[in-house]
């Protein structure tokens, strides 16, 4: 009986420092909770629907992890933390607030629930705030300080047919900065354009400045086709609404403040039209707009090897830049050599406008009189809704004989031209050069080459080959990064139009073409780059911040669908490939 109450005693006895410690730790705790609090403030109660409300999550005697997963029905975006130190009686206390910008996501009644903070192991929470947001007021109204529209300039056009896409910006007060999110324009094949116009204007007696990003679009496929709505994140400049906490001097001075709102465009509905069935004649050149064709001769009156010169130019607006070389009805007693075509496009708010010229070198091969057919091409006429041929007037041109030779051209392939039955007769021209010896004194012996001699000759090109390697290296200037790495940019680009290229090689290919044209334009060498780091890249560059995010945010999407296993239909991959040709372009010139 004493040995077990001597064990429990001794039990007891061990267990006394955990429960001094178990104390402790309590009561610091308690001590702690009591010490620090927390509490939720925002600048307002009563909001518009994507107009920020600025948070802050102020705690007194010391800091902590904030937990704002439970917030919804906002967009929560981090503002930064400051410390404050306050003097009360003598006692000096610390503060920390950490700032947050909510940006509502609806209409109604809102709660900011309560915000657990985490101090030391001890979890303590804000007390809920109730938000009222109502609707944004109408765009016509003017009462709004800042506000986005879309419209596109064509709600019905055809497949093939050029349209803009413009978003405006309305601002009333002054914008600190700007992050822009393009539609993804999906069914189209889309460019925006690098100029963007800003002017003012006045909406119900008040004075905005107006913002224009304008996109020219060219449906790919008929049928309903949704754009998306575009969103833009700005930060305004305003004058402060009420004293804010330990503002200090600042609030007699009337300082400004910076607010965030997220604005949404409007989805815009386009509805295109297929193309009609061809009618009989010319073959369909692919041309959708407006346009007209001219043909020039340069001469009419040559001789047989002579070279008269045949420009067409083809001028309009729309998918100029995709004229096919037209068919030239050339007589069979011409060759022809067409040059490189010239294409003169510019981009303007109204679309593709410009002209393609095709150059041909026509070159007789024979005299005669020759004509050249009118030269035809038939287009979509978006205007009047059908197909247009245009012809050009027919050219005679006279070949004279050549001065040279009374037989066709020599050196362009063709052969002789020779009256039939006519033979040339052999004719005796002169003696050799040297006459022919005979006998056996003709076969003088020949002094041999001394082995030293022959192997000096023998080494000699080896030797000069091993000079000449040695001084190309070491003249040789390496390619820059900048060079290198725009070179792999237009290898990817050729890589992911191949056929056959499976879903993850073209996206692996589309990557591999932006980075490389992200650094070629950074002047570095690299293979990969986040989103995130292509956008601060760029921005350091001194990009517009609108392009940078759309660059980025190329890149991100070429990895979320890469890493998604998302299957990819022909036009899906044909809008890849065209919105990544446009990026490298800009970058890559």
């Amino acid at each position: 009986m004493g040995v077990h109450h001597h064990q429990r005693a001794l039990k007891m006895k061990n267990a006394v420092p955990y429960l001094v410690l178990a104390t402790i730790w309590v009561t610091a705790a308690a001590a702690v909770a009591d010490a620090a609090t927390v509490r939720a403030v925002v600048d307002r109660n009563q909001a518009t629907v994507g107009e920020s409300i600025a948070l802050q999550v102020i705690i007194d005697g010391g800091n902590g992890d904030i937990d704002l997963s439970g917030l919804t029905g906002f967009q929560t975006i981090p503002r930064g933390s400051t410390s404050r130190f306050q003097m009360i009686n003598g006692r000096t206390s610390r503060q920390m607030v950490h700032n947050y910008a909510l940006i509502p996501l609806a209409a109604g009644n809102l709660t900011i629930p309560a915000i657990p903070v985490t101090i030391d192991g001890v979890v303590v929470h804000t007390q809920p705030v109730t938000i009222t947001v109502s609707d944004q007021p109408p765009v016509e109204s003017g009462q709004r300080d800042v506000y986005v529209t879309a419209q596109v300039s064509e709600a019905a056009p055809w497949v093939g047919q050029q349209l803009t896409y413009t978003f405006r910006l309305f601002n009333a007060v002054q914008v600190a900065e700007a992050t822009f999110q393009a539609p993804a324009f999906d069914g189209f094949s889309a460019q925006e354009l690098e100029d963007r116009n800003s002017h003012r204007t006045v909406v119900n007696g008040r004075e905005f400045v107006v913002t224009e990003v304008v996109f020219i679009l060219v449906p790919i496929r008929a049928g309903e086709i949704e754009i998306e709505p575009a969103v833009l994140q700005v930060s305004l400049l305003q004058g402060r609404r009420r004293p804010q906490p330990f503002a200090g001097m600042e609030a007699f001075f009337g300082r400004t403040e910076m607010t965030t709102r997220m604005l949404e465009s409007e989805a815009v509905a386009v509805r295109a039209s297929p193309l009609p069935p061809v009618p009989p004649g010319p073959p369909f050149s692919g041309l959708v707009g407006s346009f007209d064709m001219t043909a020039d001769l340069e001469k009419a009156d040559i001789r047989v090897g002579d070279a008269t010169t045949l420009t067409v130019t083809v001028s309009g607006t729309g998918n100029i830049m995709d004229t096919p070389e037209p068919a030239i009805p050339t007589p069979s007693g011409f060759k022809t050599y067409a040059d490189n075509p010239e294409v003169q496009v510019q981009t303007t708010p109204q679309g593709y406008s410009g002209s393609k010229i095709f150059r041909t070198a026509l070159v007789p091969v024979q005299p005669g009189q020759f004509r050249i057919d009118p030269i035809a091409l038939t287009y979509f006429d978006t205007a009047v809704g059908a197909y247009r041929s245009l012809t050009t007037s027919a050219f005679d041109i006279a070949v004279a004989p050549s001065e040279t030779a009374s037989t066709s051209v020599d050196g362009i392939g063709a052969p002789p031209l020779l009256r039939p039955g006519l033979k040339k007769r052999v004719e005796f021209t002169g003696r050799d050069i040297l006459p022919l010896k005979t006998g056996l004194d003709t076969l003088a012996p020949q002094r041999t080459l001394p082995p030293a001699w022959f192997t000096v000759l023998l080494l000699i090109p080896v030797i000069g080959f091993i000079a000449t390697t040695v001084v190309l290296r070491m003249t040789r200037k390496e390619d820059s990064p900048e060079r290198v790495m725009a070179d792999r940019a237009r290898q990817a680009l050729k890589a992911a139009a191949a056929s056959g290229n499976s879903d993850a090689q073209f996206l692996s290919a589309l990557y591999r073409a932006l980075v490389s044209a992200i650094h070629a334009k950074q002047q570095v060498m690299g293979a990969s780059l986040t989103w995130s780091e292509a956008r601060t890249v760029l921005l350091d560059m001194g990009w517009d911040p609108l392009q940078a995010d759309a660059t980025a945010k190329l890149l991100e999407t070429i990895e979320s669908v890469n890493y998604s296993g998302e299957r990819l239909n022909a036009e899906r991959r044909a809008q890849l490939q065209e919105r990544t040709r446009q990026a490298v372009g800009r970058l890559v010139p």
